[in-house]
């Protein structure tokens, strides 16, 4: 996994971290607060235009962890969500929200967050993370579970936090209490464990059905 480039955009009350890998232009941000994120001036984040606890609420829609906020006015910060939950999205990443450790394969934390989006296509230059490269590759996908979710379900585990895995030139392997949502909004897997595609190929996606094998998929 890449080393992440982050820029700190400092306010009198609130200072904004924004990961320039991370962001693929949802636009939440600036939908919700175009008077503090506004592309076409520099810089393009002003912190001390609104309140702090407005920015804080829109930092924290970003649903794929490229902004981040620290308050320097004795605020709360952002809480750890209860529930750990996977939303595909049709054609595209999936977001995840929780308590959320992602490790390398010989079990090194490398990144603790609340929010991040991974890549589904096979074909990120970012990986595990969505650079957008979904939308110029043409990658199709429903956003639907596709397999019987009551395969996979196990016990609940005692830890409250989502790890991770990242195998190498491999699938993306779950431990611990989560959901799965598809597009619509609607549950289509609940378990504590599972592995994820991420060469973009499986019949089964979200699940790894084996095609990385197959296509010879390589990935750190």
């Amino acid at each position: 996994m890449q080393r992440e480039r982050i820029i700190k955009y400092p306010g009198k009350d609130i200072l904004v971290h924004f990961s320039v890998d991370r962001c693929t232009h949802v636009v939440e941000c600036l939908r919700g607060a175009p008077e503090v994120f506004n592309v076409k001036r520099q810089p393009w984040i002003e912190p001390d235009a609104a309140e702090p606890d407005k920015v804080a609420e829109v930092v924290m829609r970003c649903p794929t962890g490229a902004l981040h906020f620290g308050r320097t006015d004795g605020g709360p910060s952002e809480p750890v969500p209860e529930k750990n939950i996977l939303t595909l999205n049709e054609n595209g990443p999936i977001y995840i929200e929780g308590d959320i450790h992602v490790l390398s394969g010989d079990g090194t934390v490398l990144l603790e967050d609340t929010r991040i989006s991974l890549c589904r296509c096979g074909e990120s230059q970012h990986m595990p993370f969505c650079d957008g490269i979904h939308t110029i590759v043409g990658f199709i996908d429903a956003g639907k579970v596709q397999t019987n979710k009551k395969e996979y379900v196990e016990k609940r585990t005692d830890s409250e936090k989502l790890q991770v895995t990242l195998q190498p030139n491999g699938p993306l392997i779950l431990k611990g209490p989560f959901i799965i949502k598809n597009a619509d909004g609607e549950i289509g897997f609940q378990g504590n464990r599972a592995a994820l595609c991420r060469c973009g190929m499986s019949k089964k996606r979200p699940f790894c059905d084996g095609s990385h094998v197959k296509i010879g998929f390589t990935a750190e």
